[in-house]
Parts: C-alpha cells; structure tokens; sequence
C-alpha cells in the first residue's frame, strides 16, 4: 500500500477504463492507494453548523469530493439514486449506518426502514456502499472526538438523492450542493 497525493489518485482514476469502473475493481484500487492528508489540505473546509462538501474533480465518469465533518455531526439517511460510492478516510473514524428498506411508496412518499449492518471506518481504510441495500447514514459520534475527512467517489456524478425520515416514515427527494469547488468556497456559503 502507498499513500499517494490526491492529484496521483485523480490521475490513476481516470486512467481506469469506464468498463472496468465498477464495485470491485474501484474499491481495489481505493484500498490500496490512500491519499496523503496535506495534498488534500486545500479542500478542507469545517463548519459547526454542518459537514461540507467540498468538490475536488468531476468529469462525466465520476467526481470527487472531501466532506469534511466536525465532533458529532452526522448525514441525513439518504441513498445515491442508484450511482455507486466508495469512501475513504484520510483524516478521523466515522460510522456507516446501513439501512433496508421494507417499504416504499413513490406516490405518498411512505417508507419504513429498519436498521442493517453497521461498521466504522479510520484513517487509511475504504468502503463502498452496498449496491443491493444503499440507504445509510454517516456519522462523526461525538464519542470519536475528533473531526474527520471522507473523501467520496460518485460514479457517476449526482445532483440529488433521497433521504428517509424513519420516524416519521417519510422520504423525500432534495437537491445537493457543494459547500466548495476546486478549493474555493462557492458563492453564499459561510462556516
């Protein structure tokens, strides 16, 4: 295993052909290739308010982002509209709740969830979501103590997503945005 730059990582992605960007091959390749923690320092942006996304490439194939999370913040249960995604942690631990999904309905915007497996992940390791269950949640526990940078790859980029409110037993669908773009916080966002 060698710890490379975050530009090295961009360039090695993109050097693996679009048939072969897949669940196995880009967790291989993430597993074995973690990013150097100062190559990634200019996309470190930290709020109290919130974690930050913050982009750091995009082409059609996939794009990459560091989110950056303070003690105790988590993510909305949320999936990736059927787009797959593999984390990494250059900085801190987090916990990746996974979720099934036991019922839906597209009209109402009924759903009921029921927990499925969880794991956490530290600095140096990987994970990808499981295509066959993809609702989950991500979580810095304020037990961690300690803020924490997942950088997460999107293939293929995605505007918005879902995100379930178990207990109310509703989902509904929301737009994303970056907190920053190739290092430059965007227009209107404040930490």
């Amino acid at each position: 295993m060698q710890i490379i730059t975050v530009d090295r990582f961009i360039s090695e992605l993109c050097a693996i052909p679009e048939e072969e960007f897949n669940v196995g091959a880009v967790h291989d390749f993430v597993k074995n290739h973690p990013v150097d923690e100062c190559s990634l320092q200019p996309y470190f942006f930290f709020s109290k308010n919130r974690y930050t996304r913050n982009l750091i490439f995009k082409n059609d194939l996939f794009e990459l982002l560091a989110v950056c999370w303070d003690v105790g913040q988590a993510s909305l249960i949320h999936n990736h509209l059927d787009q797959i995604c593999w984390m990494t942690m250059p900085v801190g631990r987090l916990r990746v709740q996974n979720f099934r999904v036991l019922e839906q309905d597209g009209q109402t915007g009924y759903c009921q969830l029921e927990p499925a497996d969880a794991f956490d992940i530290s600095a140096l390791m990987s994970a990808e979501v499981d295509p066959a269950e993809p609702v989950h949640q991500v979580l810095n526990l304020p037990e961690f103590n300690q803020r924490a940078v997942s950088l997460h790859i999107y293939s293929r980029p995605f505007d918005r997503c879902l995100v379930y409110s178990p207990g109310i037993k509703e989902y509904r669908e929301i737009q994303l945005r970056y907190t920053s773009e190739y290092g430059a916080l965007c227009e209107g966002e404040r930490l």
